[in-house]
């Protein structure tokens, strides 16, 4: 498998599958064509969710919400595997045949039984409670959700395996909002189709259109990502090697999946207790503080592989590293967060169309919140890689269940602004609690600092 004299050892490579020479970018490099690419997804982010919302005026708060619950339902079907075989493809050496199997094992289970299970199920449960009156439409929506549920889980899992392998400029293109910069753009191609030909058009061509958006891309990455093991024979049965894979990767995929609730749960309480107009704002101003974490996030995608080879061998250069990256995701958060708070009606006006002016409390509200994820750095994100996952699911847990309670609280007395300031202080609790447990674990320190180093970041390989 490996050529004799190959200096790298690492699996992770631009050049192929196994048996050719393998190297990392390094983190600098890597950072730059990451960000470079979440801006585009970015921006094809914003430009979808515009598009939607002409498009469907007050339906959109049930287009945002049938999106989360497919987003949602797609972890739950990945049950941790993509995060798990980043980290684990991380620190595979290129001659690990029984690591390689264990990947190649992982993904089967969750593309050919725990996806399409749960794309079944989201289907059934579209079905049984869409408000369209059509069967046919009825029907057409059920498959079209079980489809998002699918090809959302393929496009997660191609991203964190190349990443892991170190393949870092295809896997940017499949990471970021939206699924990233190519789905973006099919997606956003498909709408503006919509919005100039067919400006009348219901959820269910929106539907079609963020489903279709998928497909070439997805396609695409499974062609990059089975060479890795196609040497490899597969062994065992589907049903049993579910049984492991869930034990192996439950943490991590309760940690995921209560992440992601946390950062829902309040739109889809805003479709319970607000009227659709209400719930369509409140949708509307939660999608575009979501840009605020987009810096950090891509920054930690950057840097998950090296925190996860780093942990517990030099803790030194992991916190320079963690704080370093912080800082500059906080820079990058600044050029969205000061429009948003000193001119957030024009901000929704511009983006989403003048009915969504109105929205500029719950705008303001929220972003507060988001910015505290960003100033509290990578704690999540180190705890998880550092296999402290269980930890930070309790966290995540508990915060849905508090925010489930205070939200339909204050959301049913003080509507949509009572909401998102409910909103706002659960995230700025959590954020300083993973603060101080990856303090206290881990003993690092993970927030901004005046003093960031490009030399850690140009020595440590992504």
């Amino acid at each position: 498998m490996k050529r004799d004299g190959d200096p790298a050892r690492s699996l992770g490579a631009e050049a192929g599958p196994p048996g050719g020479r393998f190297v990392r970018l390094h983190i600098g490099a890597a950072a730059s064509w990451v960000i470079f690419w979440y801006a585009a997804a970015l921006l094809g982010y914003l430009a979808v969710n515009a598009m939607a919302a002409r498009l469907l005026a007050d339906s959109f708060a049930q287009f945002i919400l049938a999106i989360t619950v497919s987003t949602m339902l797609g972890q739950l079907g990945l049950m941790g595997v993509h995060r798990g075989g980043m980290r684990q493809a991380a620190r595979l050496d290129v001659d690990n045949l029984e690591g390689l199997q264990e990947l190649r094992r992982d993904a089967r289970v969750v593309s050919c039984l725990l996806l399409p299970v749960t794309g079944t199920i989201a289907g059934g449960v579209t079905f049984a409670l869409t408000t369209v009156s059509r069967t046919a439409e009825r029907v057409t929506l059920a498959v079209l959700m079980g489809l998002l549920v699918w090809l959302g889980g393929q496009q997660k899992l191609s991203a964190s395996y190349l990443r892991g392998f170190g393949q870092v400029r295809f896997a940017s293109l499949l990471e970021g909002l939206s699924g990233g910069a190519l789905v973006a753009a099919c997606q956003g191609v498909l709408m503006a189709t919509l919005l100039v030909f067919a400006p009348d058009s219901g959820l269910v061509n929106v539907f079609a259109a963020m489903a279709t958006g998928y497909v070439a891309p997805v396609a695409v990455a499974s062609r990059r990502v089975t060479p890795l093991w196609r040497h490899l024979e597969e062994t065992g049965s589907v049903l049993r090697d579910a049984r492991l894979v869930t034990i192996r990767h439950w943490y991590f995929a309760s940690t995921l999946l209560g992440g992601y609730l946390n950062g829902v749960v309040e739109v889809w309480l805003a479709t319970a207790v607000l009227s659709s107009s209400g719930a369509s704002l409140f949708a509307a101003a939660q999608r575009l503080t979501g840009v605020l974490t987009v810096p950090l996030a891509a920054v930690a995608m950057v840097f998950a592989p090296a925190v996860a080879r780093l942990s517990k061998v030099d803790d030194r250069r992991l916190e320079m590293l963690l704080r370093t990256g912080a800082t500059f995701a906080a820079v990058a958060m600044a050029v969205f967060w000061i429009p948003l708070l000193v001119i957030p009606g024009p901000v929704l006006r511009i983006v989403y169309g003048p009915h969504f002016g109105s929205a500029s409390t719950m705008l303001l509200l929220l972003a507060l919140g988001s910015a505290s994820n960003v100033l509290a750095g990578m704690c999540g994100m180190a705890l998880t890689m550092s296999r402290h996952e269980r930890l930070v699911a309790r966290v995540m847990w508990c915060a849905v269940v508090v925010r489930v309670g205070v939200g339909g609280l204050l959301g049913a007395v003080f509507g949509g602004v009572g909401l998102a300031a409910g909103a706002a202080a659960v995230t700025i609790v959590v954020s300083a609690v993973l603060w101080m447990l990856a303090n206290l674990r881990m003993g690092l320190r993970t927030h901004l600092t005046v003093r960031p180093s490009l030399r850690v970041i140009r020595e440590t390989p992504g």
